[in-house]
């Protein structure tokens, strides 16, 4: 049995809507039958399709707990600093109206009470994320990331044939708040900021689709994927930069954009991790859409 407060202020939401986006990681079949078998409460009252939700509600969930309380994948940690694994379609906290009754924070703060994000990635990249569960480590750790005491890498999935097999890419972002969502261009501009990337091409993946590694020099909002779509190779999966009818063509399921290499430089302000690689492979998603293909 799980407990869970709806955050004050929410209004009025379709019951499955909101678990769906409370844990979004959770089967939709697992939903179906929680609600068909009416094993979720609204203020104590058994609730089935049909039921809503809205701020203050008291909900109370009586379903597998792997599937509402997960614990995190840790790569590493001494106690301080932990660097873990963001599965993708999970968010890092809880969105703009506080709901997220699963995101890695969550997930972090259940071995380790009072940890705090070092950094960020958007809910569908997937890969590592550095936390900290000591104060001053945490304070060195947002020092390297704005100072550029860490280094990035991306491996994606992007179309189209690359002319060349490496390059850097320089332009500028320009932030639409309102759309969420953000606009490459070539000029310097009031509100536009400078982004560099550096890309290093592979083998294909299959045709037209090329395996990249990808470096965000600056680290900017949906960089890499605003980026590379202006560049001509949009990532497979990204609906909202790049090639919609070749996702569908294609069977992207997921972004292919996966935080696989992180290290921390030997000038870091994170000084008793100077010299610290982490690395996590990126998922074949090739292979992940083959499989459902087969079944």
């Amino acid at each position: 049995m799980t407990a869970h407060r709806v955050p004050e202020g929410l209004r009025e939401t379709p019951l499955e809507k909101y678990l769906r986006r409370a844990w979004p990681l959770v089967p939709g079949r697992v939903w179906r039958e929680a609600l068909k078998k009416r094993d979720v409460r609204i203020n104590g009252v058994k609730c089935g399709d049909g039921a809503a939700v809205r701020g203050g509600d008291e909900l109370t969930l009586y379903i597998d707990a792997k599937w509402l309380e997960p614990l995190p994948e840790v790569l590493w940690t001494d106690g301080r600093l932990i660097a873990c694994v963001k599965p993708q379609g999970l968010p890092v906290d809880v969105d703009q109206d506080g709901v997220g009754a699963d995101t890695l924070l969550t997930r972090l703060e259940r071995q380790y009470p009072g940890v705090r994000l070092c950094h960020r990635l958007d809910a569908q990249t997937g890969g590592i994320v550095l936390a900290a569960a000591d104060e001053t480590v945490w304070r060195q750790a947002f020092d390297a990331f704005r100072e550029h005491g860490v280094k990035k890498q991306y491996h994606a999935l992007a179309l189209n044939r690359f002319d060349r097999g490496e390059g850097t890419l320089k332009a500028y972002l320009v932030k639409d708040a309102r759309r969420a969502e953000v606009r490459v261009i070539h000029r310097d501009a009031p509100g536009a900021r400078p982004i560099t990337t550096v890309y290093r091409a592979g083998e294909a993946a299959a045709p037209g689709l090329y395996h990249v590694r990808l470096e965000p020099v600056t680290g900017r909002t949906h960089q890499l994927r605003a980026h590379m779509a202006d560049f001509g190779h949009p990532l497979l999966g990204d609906d909202r930069y790049g090639d919609r009818d070749a996702n569908r063509r294609l069977g992207a399921a997921k972004l292919c954009l996966w935080h696989e290499r992180l290290t921390i430089l030997e000038d870091s302000p994170l000084i008793d991790y100077r010299g610290m690689t982490f690395e996590a492979p990126a998922p074949e998603w090739i292979q992940e859409k083959r499989d459902r293909e087969r079944s």
